[in-house]
């Protein structure tokens, strides 16, 4: 317990994060009293967000400061006062002082836009539909009337600490709020920088609407699917009301269609009649309109004019719920072009799409967020285009909290979630994206802080956020979600270190070195997402260490990648793993859309390996140009409409496959084109033979005549030729046949294919059929210990047995002379006291040989790039099995703020399964095993063993070998007297 204690006592003090004490206040200061900064002789706070920034183009971010701007006019509200449209501000002592009759000459109206209101400390203004105001500073509260049908139009809000902004409103009011924002050829003198139209320096903002049901839902409308309905189950209303969603305009039943999505944002074909369950309009469906969004019940609404954003930061209190934004605008999807300031803070160049003004902008905010329940389209439906483009919705920088249960319209290049720094910790989670695109020209190559690929879900640069429950469909031509790594960090904002924020505050993550703080990402996981159509994951990343994508759960619909970004260059170092995924064309057996060649995944992936899939229709998962180097299917129905897996084989080197397709036990209901065996069984009769028996599956076209093979390692063994329906489905007759394995010592992949009688002479048919694959493991013939080596530099003089784990072993360097054991790589021990016991997590080992093997090592030569490999050489005709023990001095725990690294063993040049592991946590050992390898030749043969081959930044250790074989005898390892 002392030991385990002291473990996670250090865990937090290594590498990547230190507990260096600090919390969100620690981000940076910043005091409303320090001295103002003159920009065009207007004074502006300077909020330094990077303080101790090396990076010198780095000047700090400013907001106008309009109170001790003696270029403005500036009035006080006297008291609590509720504004309408007859308001006058000319009564007496209603504003202090009192407003100038020539700036302002309508009573009722503030004309001047160098005119400011100030909402005082301890006043309320409610708001009953005034007039437009062209600015308010707001220290006190500005409140619209719940109980009125209320309207605030204002181009520039600025609210302080202390300062309240809310719009909460009643079930029998509707409120909006019209972000008018000045036109970007007309700003006002004393905002040259052009900030955002709506600014919280600290303050509190709520938004929330009455009408808490879910601005969206996920349908799946057959009453025969067996997808299931997707995601969770929302408080949906089922009326006949108008939703957005995506339609095609065509009923699908040309082979090799592809929906080609248009939206909708009246459709009115849907009925409610059963709940979430929701009927379709047969003619309109067609594999599109899985998701539906509703905004038409709420009763709040934001919009924009011209350059309106809304910007919160410092520590603003920030909930906006069951709100609905349109029409809002200011960064657009053109490349960044900020302002640029000298070191007298003098404007040297005037941006033209200056950064981190989005819609919704949260930018290194000191306090949880929450964003749930809202929608957000790019137009409403009544008026033009009054605002700029967004790239992006919703912005993130060093901010944390909750962004949830909201929906997102994407059209015209826009994009929903962006978290941009790198260290943002939010809840990213069941929110829903539609989206189309018209524009085909590829965007030009962009470096960060931009972001190369516009039009996409989710974009992020965050390993600390976790991602669940996310929906996607449409076309989406950066692709629905994008993961980019973020390279040099320490260079871009000039800090060596970052404070983190929300549930990892008092942990700092360390810049210096990239490839530690991406290796994050291998720890988080991608929970059941959906994606339809044209909605790529795409993960921009080419450098070190290579990354694991992990998904939980989730469904794979019909999915494409980018018909724009889609390239056979695309090659990030990336594997994918998939866990529980359900694959399709469609969510319904009765919708008729056949997508025979698809591009889920295009260019070249390190591997990608699935285990517990469903995928049992015509759907393919790989493009015909895709490529890599592993692919492994484990405990899955995977048919893609195939008789064996030779169509895996065109996109990878090496294949695994255990236990795919089950069997079927239903003899009278087919689901559309998986036809497993029947009541397939598999009994094993000696150490390399087994008897496969089941039921021929006649279910598909032109099954009568089938011929069923067996094949093992690729080798056909035995085909029966000519099986006919009346022969086995009606009588139920089971067929068997025996396999034999080449040995009883290896893993074989042992393959039952049926395929279709015009299989032969059409080569349309040429994958029809079914086919079962597993991995046997032939174990019963190396049960003898026959040599341990211990890699380590300490090699003595004196060569003695070392009693390692109740087998005599030896070193290396003993009997490298005897040619038996050569290798590369770097030799290294631990530099800290030798522990007196180490575990596994349930053995502690605590004899003296068995602590100094794990505690040397053979690793990877991380600074001079030489791989760590061994040769053991080993005599004929004989098996073989080994494992491998491996121990980790260094790399701190297995958490999402220091994620163990990754690494891949070969033997003789093939990967192992599974492709990738972790080394184990720190100060343990590990056990790998069994390997198998045989020497069939009549001579000594050298087995070559080599890992961490793929990841050049991490020094993964080795300690030792341990071999068993049919030698009865163990080596006779060298003892000196």
């Amino acid at each position: 317990m002392k030991s385990l204690l002291f473990i996670l006592s250090i865990i937090f003090i290594l590498l990547i994060i230190s507990t260096k004490k600090s919390n969100a206040q620690d981000l940076y200061s910043f005091d409303f009293s320090s001295a103002r900064v003159s920009i065009s002789g207007q004074p502006h706070f300077k909020v330094n967000y990077y303080p101790g920034s090396t990076n010198t183009n780095y000047k700090g971010d400013f907001y106008p400061d309009l109170e001790t701007n003696t270029n403005v006019k500036k009035y006080s509200f006297t008291g609590n006062s509720t504004l309408t449209s007859t308001t006058n501000y000319r009564s007496s002592g209603f504003l202090t002082p009192a407003i100038n009759v020539v700036d302002n000459p309508i009573s009722t109206m503030i004309t001047d836009l160098n005119t400011i209101l100030i909402v005082p400390t301890g006043i309320t203004i409610t708001i009953n539909s005034p007039n437009s105001i062209p600015t308010l500073l707001v220290k006190g509260r500005l409140v619209l009337n719940p109980t009125f049908n209320s309207k605030l139009v204002c181009q520039k809000v600025i609210i302080f600490p202390g300062g309240v902004v809310e719009s909460i409103p009643s079930s029998t009011s509707n409120h909006s709020i019209v972000i008018n924002g000045f036109d970007p050829t007309d700003y006002p003198s004393w905002d040259p920088l052009k900030t955002s139209s709506f600014i919280s320096l600290g303050g509190s903002v709520t938004l929330r609407g009455f009408d808490t049901s879910s601005m969206w839902t996920g349908v799946n409308n057959s009453f025969t699917s067996y997808g299931g309905t997707f995601l969770k189950s929302f408080s949906y209303p089922t009326s006949y009301q108008p939703v957005y969603k995506l339609v095609s305009p065509l009923l699908q039943t040309a082979v090799n269609f592809n929906p080609n999505y248009t939206l909708s944002n009246y459709y009115t074909g849907l009925s409610g009649a059963s709940g979430i369950y929701h009927s379709r309009d047969g003619t309109n469906y067609g594999g599109a309109g899985y998701i539906l969004m509703r905004p038409f019940l709420k009763n709040l609404f934001v919009s924009g004019v011209f350059s309106s954003s809304m910007v919160f930061t410092l520590g603003s209190s920030i909930n906006i719920e069951n709100t609905v934004f349109s029409d809002m605008g200011h960064t657009t999807a053109s490349p960044l072009d900020d302002f640029t300031l000298d070191s007298t803070y003098t404007i040297t160049h005037i941006g033209t799409n200056p950064s981190d003004r989005y819609p919704i902008t949260i930018l290194h905010n000191k306090l949880a967020v929450n964003i749930q329940n809202n929608m957000f389209i790019p137009l409403n439906d009544y008026t033009n285009q009054q605002s700029l483009t967004p790239r992006a919705y919703i912005g993130v920088k060093r901010s944390f909290g909750s962004i949830s249960g909201n929906a997102f319209v994407l059209s015209y290049g826009i994009s929903g979630i962006s978290l941009l720094y790198g260290t943002e910790q939010f809840s990213i989670s069941f929110n829903a994206f539609i989206s189309v695109y018209t524009d085909k020209s590829t965007p030009s190559s962009r470096s960060y802080p931009d972001i190369d690929y516009i039009n996409g879900g989710i974009i992020t640069t965050t390993p600390y956020s976790t991602y669940e429950g996310n929906a996607f469909e449409g076309k989406f031509k950066g692709g629905a979600f994008q993961v980019i790594p973020i390279q040099s960090r320490s260079s871009i904002a000039g800090l060596s270190s970052d404070i983190l924020l929300g549930s990892y505050s008092g942990l700092t993550q360390d810049n210096t070195q990239d490839y530690k703080s991406n290796n994050l990402w291998n720890s988080v996981v991608f929970k059941n997402h959906f994606f339809a159509g044209e909605a790529e994951f795409r993960v921009s990343y080419s450098s070190q260490p290579p990354l694991k994508i992990n998904f939980l759960g989730g469904w794979f619909i019909g999915q494409r990648a980018s018909t724009t970004l889609a390239s056979a260059t695309y090659s990030p170092n990336i594997e994918l793993f998939y866990d529980s995924p359900y694959i399709a064309n469609t969510l319904s057996i009765n919708d008729k859309v056949y997508i025979f060649e698809t591009d889920t995944h295009v260019g070249t992936y390190n591997s990608v390996s699935i285990k517990n899939a469903i995928s049992i229709s015509n759907y393919k998962f790989f493009a015909q140009s895709f490529k890599c180097k592993y692919i492994s299917i484990v405990d899955s129905k995977f048919s893609h409409f195939s008789n064996t897996t030779n169509f895996l084989k065109k996109y990878t080197n090496q294949l695994y496959l255990s236990n795919v397709n089950g069997t079927k036990t239903n003899l009278d209901f087919s689901i559309s084109y998986f036809y497993p065996l029947y009541s397939f069984g598999a009994s094993i009769l000696s150490s390399n033979q087994i008897n496969f028996s089941f039921i021929p599956n006649f279910d598909y076209l032109d099954s009568d005549g089938q011929s069923i093979s067996y094949i093992v390692n690729d080798v056909y063994q035995t085909t029966v030729p000519n099986l006919f329906l009346s022969q086995y489905t009606v009588n139920k007759t089971f067929t068997s046949n025996v396999v034999t394995l080449p040995t009883s010592n290896g893993k074989y992949t042992v393959i039952i294919s049926a395929k279709s009688y015009s299989a032969i002479p059409s080569p349309s048919y040429s994958e029809a059929g079914s086919y079962y694959a597993n991995t046997y493991i032939a174990d019963s013939v190396c049960n003898s210990f026959y040599l341990g080596i211990d890699l380590t530099p300490d090699v003595e003089v004196t060569r003695r047995a070392l009693s390692i784990f109740s087998n005599s072993w030896t070193k290396c360097g003993w009997i490298n002379s005897l040619g038996k054991c050569t290798t590369t790589g770097l030799f290294s021990k631990i530099t800290t006291t030798t522990p007196s016991s180490i575990t596994d997590g349930t053995t502690p080992v605590t004899s003296t040989d068995s602590i100094s093997m794990l505690t040397t090592y053979l690793s990877n030569d991380v600074i001079n790039s030489i791989p760590s490999t061994i040769n053991i050489t080993l005599p004929g005709n004989s098996q073989y099995k080994f494992y491998l023990y491996t121990y980790n001095p260094s790399f701190t725990g297995d958490s999402i703020f220091t994620s163990l690294p990754l690494y891949t063993i070969k033997v003789d040049g093939a990967y192992q399964e599974p492709f990738t592991r972790t080394t184990p946590q720190y100060q343990y050992y590990q056990k790998l095993g069994p390997f198998f390898w045989n020497n069939d030749q009549s001579t000594d043969k050298a087995l070559n063993i080599q890992w961490a081959s793929d990841n050049s930044n991490f020094a993964i250790p080795i300690s030792g070998i341990e071999i068993y074989s049919s030698i009865t005898t163990p080596f006779a390892i060298p003892i000196d007297p």
